[in-house]
C-alpha cells in the first residue's frame, strides 16, 4: 500500500498490492488495534484494491522467494520453555532487569507471532524509564506466539523483565522471571537494590479487640483501683496531720516551760 512496486511499463501508475494482501494484514492487525481502542485506518480500505485475477497487483508470492519454506502453523509449533532458575543475587545482578512488578494476569492474547500479556499492576518494586502506575493495566510484549515462563490467568506474580524505551513498551522475553508472589522476594530484591524498607506500622487491632469474658467488666476494676488510691492518699494525709499536731503540741509545751522559768 505504501511501498508499491514501480516498473517501466507502469511509469504513470505504481502497481498496488492485491486485495488479499490487505485483507490478510487486516485480519492479523485489527484485533491488536482493537485491544487499544484504535480503529482500522480509513485510508487502508481493502475493497478499493484490485483482485489478483481481475487486475494487475502484487501478491506475496511476487516478493517472497520460492525456495523459502513457510513456517509451520501455530498448532504445530511447540511452546518449549527452559526451566526457570531460582532467583539469586548473582542471577539478578547479571541479567540487569529493567522492571520488577507485582501484578495479576488478566489475559494472554496471541496475534500471529506476537503475544500480548495484560497485567493489573498491584505494586511497582522497581521501575525503569517506561512509566508504570499501580492499579492500572500494563502490557508485556513477547515477540513469539508463546511466552516463557508460562503465566496463569488471575494469578499473582512477581514479574521481572526488560523494556523497549524507544517504543515505551515492557518486554516479557525468554529469560524473564515470573514467580508466584511472596513478600520475601520483594525484600530480597530491595536489599539487592540497596533500598531500605520502612519499619512495619504497629497495628491498633489488638488494642481495640474486646476483652475476654473471664476478666469481667472493665469499669468496676477501674473504680476499685481508684478507691484504693484514695484510701492510701487519705492515710498519708492523716499521718501528716498527726505529725504536724504533735509538733505543735511540743512547741506549746516548750513555750509554756520557758514562760514559767521567767
Amino acid at each position: 500500500m505504501y511501498v508499491p512496486i514501480c516498473t517501466v511499463g507502469f511509469a504513470n501508475e505504481a502497481i498496488p498490492p492485491c486485495r488479499s494482501v490487505c485483507e490478510a494484514a487486516r485480519l492479523g492487525c485489527e484485533p491488536l488495534l482493537a485491544k487499544f481502542n484504535i480503529p482500522w485506518p480509513t485510508n487502508l480500505q481493502c475493497h478499493t484494491l484490485p483482485v489478483y485475477d481481475r487486475g494487475v497487483c502484487i501478491t506475496p508470492q511476487a516478493i517472497i522467494a520460492s525456495d523459502v519454506k513457510p513456517r509451520p502453523s501455530q498448532e504445530q509449533v511447540p511452546c518449549e520453555c527452559r526451566q526457570q532458575r531460582p532467583l539469586r543475587q548473582g542471577l539478578y545482578t547479571k541479567l540487569h532487569f529493567d522492571y520488577v512488578l507485582r501484578g495479576s494476569v488478566k489475559s494472554v492474547d496471541t496475534y500471529g507471532e506476537l503475544t500480548l500479556t495484560t497485567v493489573l499492576v498491584k505494586e511497582v518494586v522497581k521501575a525503569g524509564r517506561v512509566l508504570v502506575l499501580t492499579a492500572t493495566d500494563a502490557y508485556l510484549w513477547t515477540n513469539r506466539s508463546c511466552i516463557c515462563p508460562p503465566l496463569s490467568i488471575n494469578q499473582d506474580y512477581l514479574l521481572l523483565g526488560w523494556e523497549d524505551f524507544t517504543n515505551s513498551r515492557l518486554l516479557y522475553l525468554d529469560g524473564s522471571v515470573a514467580l508466584p508472589y511472596k513478600k520475601k522476594y520483594v525484600r530480597k530484591i530491595l536489599k539487592w537494590e540497596g533500598v531500605t524498607m520502612p519499619p512495619p506500622t504497629p497495628s491498633l487491632q489488638p488494642l481495640l479487640a474486646p476483652l475476654p469474658s473471664t476478666l469481667g467488666p472493665l469499669q468496676p476494676r477501674i473504680q476499685m483501683g481508684n478507691h484504693k488510691k484514695k484510701r492510701k492518699r487519705r492515710r498519708k494525709n492523716n499521718q501528716l496531720k498527726k505529725q504536724i499536731n504533735k509538733q505543735r503540741r511540743k512547741e506549746r509545751r516548750r513555750s509554756k516551760t520557758e514562760r514559767e522559768a521567767l
